[in-house]
């Protein structure tokens, strides 16, 4: 074989096998890389969901011990009843009915796409007290046993609760609202030690599955995309080097020595210096084309290295127009930067969802703690609220009924802060006055947002103002209003605030309906129009 035949073949073989070799050991690194990408993102993202779960029955735990309390304080206080003198039995059926608004909020509640909450017996045999999917298992002792096994799962979710102190996960399957198929699903459960009930949610599995096969079935596309160009790249280069390698064979036997080391080093993964021939002919032209593989290399590497370390600003040029490797390198660039803003995105969302859950909980306390004296419940909840969403002035407005019971109900501006100090303002609205009285009589939200500077002055209960945004909500429990809360700040409310906002009012309404001022007295807002 002469060398004319040798040069260019065992070249090309060398060239081939080095591409397919790095190709090959890159591709296999990535798909690993990807494969524990997609465990960790699987782990991640039923972390999550536990952690919402268990907020969830945190918030379902305390409305159940505070209405609980407040129930049997009230029984105390007003009927004389003492719990501990009666058999344990009826003072379990009067504790649970006295609970029954706090049932049906709770069966009400729906989150999510297939989210609700149930709650059962921690003692068998396990009878149902509410279920948000299936109200018709309620009262009943159902038996049904995790796929498999012969578990009753309501003997899983106690046997969760004894081994983790007071709470647990539990994984079976369970039928999906809506339809008659069983999914799989993992459930977090939390007693309630005073009524020996177990507090439950769930998420069913198939969701995260379908986000993990999107994630799997994206990054397994860009695999083959790679692996397609990758080859496509060998192959060009390949038939290249064979043609040029074949026609110059006779006169590059010393230069081509040179060229030949260099691209041994090549294939080693190095990235050296471009050969130095001076010539005008085919080899110096195929020196050039050398040195710009080599200028192009160092470009994709430094580039490659930029990206790496997440500078997602970096700047590249293609070689040419052509360029197919540099285009992928930029296409990788982009959907990089897109998945990091997606994942900035998701983590912002997931953290105001989290503010929200904590503003919650933290208000559902201070409720609880100060329900006894309205205008200090209206004093401590405004500050804190105010606080918590950032408004510049709010007030709180109660409803109050006159001595002379043939005059109609009132609102009574109990509580003003304007810019961080509390201000005294006693004063009174009808019903139906201004915003505030639209608010209530309406038993609707009323937001204005972006009032112009040069549009008319908007009279709100907080007095002449011109003020950017105003919200009210009223103090709505069921379909009992006992006032309206008015905020305004020179920014916007956006969904997280105004959610806060309303559950503030509810969770205040709820309250207010147990204070012994409104025990007994008739509220019913289309009957005093």
């Amino acid at each position: 074989m002469t060398l004319r035949t040798k040069l260019p073949l065992y070249s090309s073989i060398i060239l081939f096998v080095t591409i397919i070799t790095l190709s090959g050991l890159f591709l296999v690194n990535y798909k690993r890389t990807i494969n524990k990408y997609i465990k960790e993102y699987r782990k991640e993202q039923i972390d999550m969901v536990i952690s919402h779960l268990k907020d969830i029955i945190n918030i379902a735990y305390r409305m159940i011990d505070a209405n609980y309390h407040i129930s049997q304080e009230a029984m105390k206080k007003y009927y004389g009843f003492k719990f501990d003198t009666i058999p344990e039995n009826v003072a379990k059926m009067i504790e649970v009915n006295m609970l029954k608004i706090t049932l049906s909020q709770l069966r009400s509640i729906r989150y999510g796409k297939d989210g609700y909450l149930w709650i059962n017996e921690f003692d068998p045999p396990y009878r149902v007290i509410m279920h948000g999917s299936k109200p018709e298992l309620e009262g009943k002792s159902w038996n049904f046993y995790i796929e498999g096994t012969d578990i009753n799962v309501y003997k899983a979710f106690h046997d969760s609760i004894v081994a983790g102190g007071g709470q647990g996960r539990v994984s079976y399957s369970f039928y999906k609202p809506g339809t008659n198929e069983e999914v799989p699903k993992i459930s977090w459960v939390r007693l309630y030690k005073p009524l020996r009930w177990v507090i439950g949610t769930g998420v069913y599995v198939d969701e995260i599955d379908r986000m993990v096969r999107a994630k799997k079935a994206a990054l397994e596309e860009s695999v083959r995309q790679m692996t397609f160009t990758i080859f496509l790249i060998a192959i060009v280069m390949l038939l290249i080097s064979l043609s040029t390698l074949y026609l110059l064979a006779r006169s590059i036997t010393i230069p081509v020595a040179r060229v030949q080391n260099i691209l041994e080093e090549l294939s080693l993964g190095k990235i050296v210096n471009a050969p130095q021939l001076q010539r005008k002919d085919e080899i110096g032209q195929m020196s050039l084309a050398l040195q710009k593989l080599i200028e192009g290399l160092r470009a994709y590497s430094k580039f490659a290295q930029r990206i790496g370390q997440g500078d997602f600003e970096a700047e590249f040029e293609l070689l040419s127009d052509e360029d197919i490797l540099g285009n992928e390198l930029l296409t990788m660039k982009r959907r990089l930067a897109e998945a990091r803003e997606k994942e900035k995105q998701q983590l912002e969302l997931e953290k105001k969802r989290h503010w929200v859950s904590t503003g919650i909980s933290m208000f559902s306390e201070i409720i609880t703690a100060n329900s006894s004296d309205l205008e200090k419940l209206t004093d401590v909840v405004l500050r804190q609220l105010m606080d918590y969403v950032n408004a510049a002035v709010g007030g709180i407005f109660i409803l109050r009924f006159p001595e002379d019971e043939t005059q109609r109900p009132y609102l009574e501006q109990v509580s003003t802060i304007a810019y961080n100090r509390q201000r005294i303002i006693r004063r009174t609205l009808d019903l139906d006055e201004g915003l505030v009285g639209a608010c209530f009589t309406e038993r609707e939200p009323v937001y204005i947002t972006q009032v112009p500077e040069n549009y008319i002055q908007i009279r709100t209960g907080l007095g002449d103002a011109l003020p950017r945004n105003i919200y009210l909500t009223p103090i709505k429990y069921e379909e009992k209003v006992f006032g309206v809360v008015e905020l305004a700040t020179f920014e916007l409310f956006d969904e997280f605030h105004r959610e806060i906002i309303d559950s503030v009012a509810q969770s205040m309404a709820v309250a207010m309906s147990t204070h012994p001022y409104y025990i007994g007295k008739e509220i019913d807002i289309d009957a005093w129009f």
